[in-house]
């Protein structure tokens, strides 16, 4: 779950844009308003946290609000919400409206939901004239139903100065923060686990780019080592419906630091991190789903895909030294109990109990000194691998961004749709481990962390590789675990049919080879201990993606699921817990191979020979099944009967079959699976057909 292609302004059941007057780069604090009547400018002059918040040099952060020079009675200023995702309301939903505000003297401010004819909701509150933050907060009623042309309006009834921080309008349709017709498809997709936030992201091209978890949290980064961070009381004045009281809350919006966002360098629309998703909902996120959390950190350098891979300074200027603290401070947050001082911080949030997290990631996609001057800084740094030790955390190791970085990669079958090189690398992470062993700093590789692997390549790359992790070393000191933590079948090599949508647009080809390499990667699970589909989320309009092939396609009101989101889910919703042997025999003369043609961009007549039939078989010692997944590969029916010895009673049999340039819309869900249940006795007859994806569930008790 990258925060690539808008994607937290789509989640955030927050709709306005830049409400904290955080914006960095060449949006300026007042972004994304507009004032009517009324002069806008910012200051950092007595903001809204006061001194809680300095940096370890001592300046003041998070102290940007808005300063709103009320010229006459119904000046106005107005917020239109993310230009991929505006605003959007729902006859009958309850909306909350919040605002830290004061003002030069009294007056009421109207607060309205509107568009340029029509008020869809609508309150007053009543400021009073005082140097004092008071936090306003409303719940509103949507009075009709509209997901264009709308905007937050706040009138004033005087000529005045207005002072303004925090403000938002959150839909109450949404679960921990997220709005609910994204979080139900990740809800529908039984996930495991989840990878947040990134991705080149968590890297950025310099310091402000790069995610920082603990900004992501209102953590400040004062004192002169990394261990003096914390996340502060925060207490104020709130006023609701029902009166005025003083609270202390820790680490809501408005005392996150932003960061400008990595993918805002390749668009021209505005796309900061102000964290209104930070890591702790990230994790409530995933305990909602019923998954585990698998953060991704920097290791201290920037990205080396976007940028030249340049040391980061750090939280307290201390470079990589800081970022093995934030990593042994993350894994605390998460998993230490309320008795240590970062437990104490998430139970302050509000959740005393322990998160769920097994593996961390150091890094994403890194090669060269990476190693020797960041990763193994951290395997070095005692205390923050007694922390991994202590709390059961696997480490996860970056890699190269390519198919050719891993070990078993064959490139006299590649397709090589980017120039990737005709060369095995057999892995950086790889080699950098053995380099490690031979140092006598591990006695086996599975020490050095878990490889993450990366790879976006043709439909046809995804078939010819999907044996790729076969042959590697299932014992010894050469055995190591992956984690293939980004694939998707996307480039613009075109197959026979028309694929002018291809690089664009997900569509059944591609989805179809991906699930021909899945069985690939549960046929190795010993081996492939997790894989993440990458991205996950971009705008239905493809002016808005940063990346152009992707899980979900979202406008403000509404989800596209993608031939590739069903192939997921499919194989998600039917999980087995032991790999089983099988044996797939061929008839006298059958066709086991396909034959493929294309047309790429730069000439020439490709083809390519892969099978026609991929399969793993396992168990699901719960319930008793054995789960068979078939794909066929090719453009003909394919009959064939399963024989599952101890089998008897009823079987469910699922598939997905469509036209390989099917893609979905708003209207159509392309290869939406088809299921029904059977009797079983000794053997059963099922029709392939052709460019499927077929799983067969046989009772066994």
């Amino acid at each position: 779950m990258e925060d690539i292609n808008f994607a937290s302004q789509a989640l955030d059941d927050n709709m306005v844009m830049n409400g904290c007057f955080q914006s960095k780069g060449t949006y300026g604090a007042t972004y994304g308003w507009t004032g009517t009547d009324a002069t806008l400018t910012s200051s950092t002059r007595n903001g809204v946290t006061g001194d809680l918040y300095r940096d370890y040099k001592g300046n003041s952060v998070n102290a940007d609000h808005l300063v709103v020079t009320v010229n006459r009675a119904g000046g106005s200023v107005r917020n239109a919400g993310y230009t991929p995702v505006p605003m959007a309301v729902e006859e009958g939903t309850d909306y909350i409206f919040s605002a830290f505000a004061h003002a030069s003297k009294a007056l009421e401010m109207k607060v309205e939901i509107a568009s340029a004819n029509r008020v869809y909701a609508e309150t007053t509150v009543s400021l009073s004239g005082s140097n004092e933050w008071v936090k306003f907060r409303r719940t509103l009623t949507a009075e009709g139903s509209a997901s264009s042309g709308l905007f937050l309006r706040l009138t004033f009834s005087d000529a005045a100065t207005v002072y303004l921080d925090g403000v938002s309008f959150e839909t109450t349709d949404s679960t921990v923060g997220i709005k609910n017709y994204l979080y139900d498809a990740v809800k529908d997709l039984s996930p495991k686990f989840v990878r947040f936030p990134g991705g080149c992201i968590i890297e950025g091209e310099n310091f402000d780019q790069a995610y920082d978890w603990k900004n992501s949290i209102g953590a400040v980064a004062n004192g002169s080592a990394a261990g003096a961070d914390t996340v502060p009381a925060f207490s104020y004045t709130l006023n609701t419906e029902d009166g005025e009281e003083r609270v202390t809350t820790y680490g809501e919006a408005v005392t996150r630091k932003s960061n400008i966002n990595l993918w805002e360098n390749n668009g021209t629309e505005y796309f900061s991190m102000e964290y209104g998703i930070g890591f702790y909902e990230y994790f409530c996120l995933c305990e909602s789903l019923g998954a585990s959390a698998l953060p991704v950190l920097n290791c201290g350098k920037s990205c080396q895909g976007q940028s030249s891979g340049t040391p980061l300074e750090g939280r307290h200027g201390k470079g990589v030294a800081d970022y093995i603290r934030d990593a042994r401070d993350l894994i605390e947050f998460a998993k230490g109990d309320v008795s240590t001082p970062w437990g104490e911080v998430r139970a302050n949030m509000g959740h005393p109990e322990p998160f769920e997290m097994n593996y961390l990631g150091i890094g994403n996609e890194q090669w060269g000194d990476y190693f020797t001057a960041y990763y193994e800084k951290f395997l070095e740094d005692e205390d923050f691998m007694q922390a991994c030790e202590q709390y059961g955390v696997k480490l996860i190791v970056g890699n190269h961004q390519e198919l050719r970085n891993c070990e078993g990669y064959d490139p006299s079958i590649a397709n090589n749709p980017y120039g990737q090189g005709t060369t095995a690398t057999g892995g950086d992470a790889r080699n950098a481990a053995i380099a490690y062993r031979t140092a006598g700093k591990i006695a086996s590789l599975s020490e050095y962390g878990v490889q993450d692997h990366h790879y976006y390549n043709s439909p046809v790359d995804f078939f010819l590789h999907a044996h790729l992790y076969d042959s590697y070393t299932r014992e010894g000191a050469d055995r190591y675990e992956v984690f293939v933590g980004e694939y998707s079948a996307n480039n613009n090599f075109r197959y026979s049919g028309d694929f002018n949508n291809l690089y664009t647009e997900n569509n059944w080809y591609s989805a179809l080879a991906e699930a021909a390499a899945m069985t690939g990667f549960e046929r190795n699970g010993d081996i492939v201990k997790l894989a993440a589909y990458a991205p996950m989320f971009a705008p239905i309009q493809r002016g808005y993606r940063h990346w152009p092939v992707d899980m979900m396609l979202f406008s403000n009101t509404e989800v596209v699921l993608t031939p590739n989101y069903f192939v997921q889910q499919m194989f998600m919703k039917n999980t087995a817990t032991r790999k089983m042997n099988a044996e797939l025999r061929y008839a006298e003369g059958f066709g086991d191979t396909v034959t493929v043609t294309g047309t790429p961009s730069s000439g020439g007549t490709p083809t390519a020979t892969f099978e026609r039939l991929f399969y793993v078989v396992g168990l699901d010692e719960a319930t008793g099944d054995v789960i068979i997944k078939i794909v066929n590969a090719g453009e003909e029916n394919v009959r064939v009967n399963l024989l599952v010895e101890g089998g008897t009673g009823i079987g469910r049999y699922s598939f997905a079959s469509e036209e390989p340039s099917a893609t979905s819309s708003t209207t159509f869900f392309a290869c939406e699976p088809v299921a029904y249940d059977f009797g079983y006795d000794d053997t059963v007859g099922v029709n392939l057909q052709p460019y499927s994806l077929n799983i067969v569930r046989i009772h066994t008790r």
